[in-house]
């Protein structure tokens, strides 16, 4: 019986991991994306407004978090996973960061500074037009996507509980994918051993 007890104390505490690991992921998460809004607000290129910012921010810098992440998650459980236990391990640790993300970033740009989206959309306007002109683009055309950009701005500002779910469905259905594709990459199934085999008698 003490044996026992002893044993089920050195096993490794899998979902004060994953969270822990959300938690982290979140909170990186959302300074990536404070980067990128100050970021969007001063840059004069058109590319690396459009590409570079959005790819290094949104891609890159995400994709690495989550690997680290994930190898140090799968270190601190035991350092072997299952496809099945990958999948609902690392879906927890994606779905714990984007909540965690999404609720600071609401904080952020409700609460704390109000006006940092409108500002950042601002000047991605702008430059979009300004670069539009310079491509000697029709004055009709322009203002067809002005206007286009306004009404793209305010639905992504709108935050009513229909907006909520809607993006926390989306969140779901992407996390899962990547989820998916994590956790083929980073299973681990333990090694066989001889002494696992039963013996005759």
């Amino acid at each position: 019986m003490e044996q026992q007890i002893l044993q089920e104390e050195k096993k490794p505490k899998v979902y004060e991991e994953l969270f822990k690991s959300g938690l982290i992921l979140g909170v990186e998460m959302f300074v990536l994306g404070i980067a990128l809004l100050f970021l969007m607000q001063g840059v004069d290129s058109f590319w690396t407004m459009v590409i570079i910012f959005p790819l290094v921010f949104l891609v890159i810098g995400p994709i690495v978090l989550s690997v680290f992440i994930c190898r140090s998650l799968r270190k601190n459980i035991g350092g072997y996973w299952t496809f099945k236990q990958a999948l609902k391990s690392i879906f927890i640790v994606f779905f714990v960061g984007w909540l965690v993300s999404f609720g600071l970033n609401l904080l952020y740009t409700k609460i704390i500074d109000t006006t940092s989206t409108e500002r950042m959309q601002e000047h991605i306007k702008e430059k979009t037009i300004a670069f539009m002109k310079n491509q000697n683009v029709d004055q009709d055309k322009l203002d067809e996507e002005s206007a286009k950009m306004d009404d793209q701005f305010a639905k992504q500002n709108e935050l009513t509980p229909k907006s909520v779910f809607k993006n926390i469905t989306i969140a779901i259905s992407i996390i899962f994918v990547f989820a998916l594709i994590f956790a083929a990459i980073f299973k681990r199934e333990r090694p066989v051993k001889l002494e696992d085999f039963p013996t005759q008698a």
